[in-house]
């Protein structure tokens, strides 16, 4: 039966595409087939971001994946059958193309943990002393204990897997750039792996009523900063009891959970926590003009002149576990709402309209918008044997997770579903464009919450720089010798 689905499904796409030739580039490369216009005549040509990997037959072979039980993982990659909702019936469709072309059958297994960083580094450790071949490919947490994986020599080189082209457009370039190094890269993400981002939501009716400037323009301006946020959350707080008192029932420029999000706030501004220098080895990068200027800003924005309401992370207020934030956007006492995308389908209930845009920049100078990506990745269990399967699968996986599943994801989920507004679709693009990783999320904590900890320290980022420098560093440096020993080890 799946056979016959993925041959109709094949057909279907096919002729869209013929049909579809000279109507908007979005038809054109969110084809699955990747048949595209040849400009020279009205022959077909083929995408040159198709993988060259010819049809096989691995005799329904079992190919497993073992993933934890987190974020989007849980919702937005795997169908076991169609059932109508679109993000599904995606996932189910691409699944279908690629064990048709490879004659596999690809099957899941989820950590019985919501956070099972643990219980996947325990059960690959087993895998790896019993020399077992039984998971395929693992999708890990983006910061829990990912050093160890390394350490302990638990997953494979993705500069050893065979098959793969990194050079794709869908895999994620700051991977390679950010995570390889002294030649090895332990995890990776292509676009089978959807970005888990923070972004600004802003209160469409409150930005009228204070008559602000519309954010998209200021967006395609290049004028969206952190400063252009501070001056317009200061016009937006307001004490609207008129006791005197600033509290959860007065009105807020902005809002948000003062925890792990603030994290994506450095990279906004281009700044990495750690950066690979010319000898390719690790280092720490926080002690910058950037990094300085950005602090104060941060500053500024948290404890001046009741800008922003924020709260630390609780069960009671996150909106994913069923909480409810002290100051919820729904109430109309918050211009800006900083919220990770991947909570945006709880807000389809509100009442309100609102849009979607990227964190701020730095300055008007700073090129692009850039994004922090919070998603997991994608791994090699050290006792695979049959490496360039999985180089097939994983390069499958990327292609046709973009042609058929993001364009789902994104464009009707969030575009249309959630968002009130066809603008909203525009930012997401720009949003997901510059999706980026830094080293310091995977090292966890230490790095990821500077943002926290200077804003929260007495003495500002000098002492705490001061304070912190040779801890940092040797997290680092100890990262750093675990990749070396792997090499020599190899």
């Amino acid at each position: 039966m799946k056979k016959i689905l993925a041959l109709f499904l094949l057909s279907a796409l096919i002729l869209i595409t013929i049909i579809s030739c000279g109507n908007s580039s979005k038809n054109e490369t969110n084809n699955p087939e990747a048949i595209v216009a040849d400009p020279q005549n009205t022959e077909t040509t083929r995408d040159p971001e198709l993988p060259n990997i010819a049809d096989a037959d691995y005799n329904n072979r079992d190919f497993l994946i073992y993933y934890i039980n987190w974020s989007l993982y849980k919702d937005y990659y795997f169908a076991d059958s169609q059932n109508g909702e679109i993000i599904n019936d995606a996932c189910y469709d691409r699944t279908a193309l690629i064990e048709e072309k490879l004659n596999i059958n690809i099957t899941t297994v989820p950590t019985t943990e919501a956070n099972g960083g643990l219980e996947q580094i325990n059960k690959m450790r087993a895998c790896v002393m019993a020399n077992d071949d039984i998971y395929d490919l693992l999708l890990l947490h983006n910061s829990t204990m990912m050093a160890t994986f390394i350490a302990d020599r638990l997953v494979l080189n993705w500069n050893d897997i065979p098959v793969i082209d990194r050079s794709k457009s869908y895999w994620n370039q700051s991977v390679s750039k950010n995570l390889n190094i002294n030649g090895m890269l332990p995890f990776a993400s292509n676009d089978f792996i959807l970005p888990d981002v923070n972004s600004i939501f802003f209160h469409t009716q409150l930005l009228d009523d204070l008559n602000l400037e519309n954010p998209y323009e200021i967006v395609n301006d290049g004028r969206w900063t952190w400063d252009k946020l501070i001056q317009m959350a200061s016009v937006a707080s307001a004490d609207i009891d008129g006791d005197g008192v600033f509290t959860a029932e007065d009105r807020y420029g902005f809002v948000g959970e003062f925890g792990w999000q603030f994290g994506s706030v450095p990279t906004s501004c281009n700044q990495y926590t750690i950066k690979i220098d010319s000898d390719g080895k690790p280092q720490l990068n926080i002690n910058t003009p950037v990094m300085i200027g950005l602090m104060e800003k941060i500053e500024r924005l948290i404890k001046a002149d009741n800008i922003s309401f924020t709260w630390g992370f609780s069960q009671v207020t996150d909106p994913n576990l069923g909480g409810t934030p002290p100051v919820s956007f729904n109430s109309g006492r918050a211009l800006f709402y900083m919220v990770p995308l991947s909570l945006a389908k709880l807000f389809r209930e509100m009442d309100v309209d609102f849009g979607i845009i990227p964190l701020p920049k730095y300055n008007e100078a700073q090129e692009n918008y850039i994004t922090l990506n919070w998603a997991g990745f994608l791994s090699v269990p050290l006792t695979v044997q049959d490496t360039e399967l999985v180089g097939k699968v994983v390069e499958l996986l990327g292609y046709y997770n973009k042609q058929i599943v993001i364009p789902m994801f994104y464009d009707i989920l969030l575009g249309q579903k959630i968002s009130r507004d066809d603008r909203s679709n525009e930012m997401l693009n720009i949003i997901f464009k510059n999706s980026v990783y830094d080293l310091g999320v995977v090292l966890d904590s230490p790095f990821y919450c500077i943002t926290l900890n200077v804003v929260n320290s007495k003495n500002g980022f000098a002492s705490y720089y001061t304070a912190n420098e040779n801890s940092l560093q040797k997290i680092i440096d100890d990262y750093y010798k675990a990749h070396v020993e792997y090499m020599e080890i190899k």
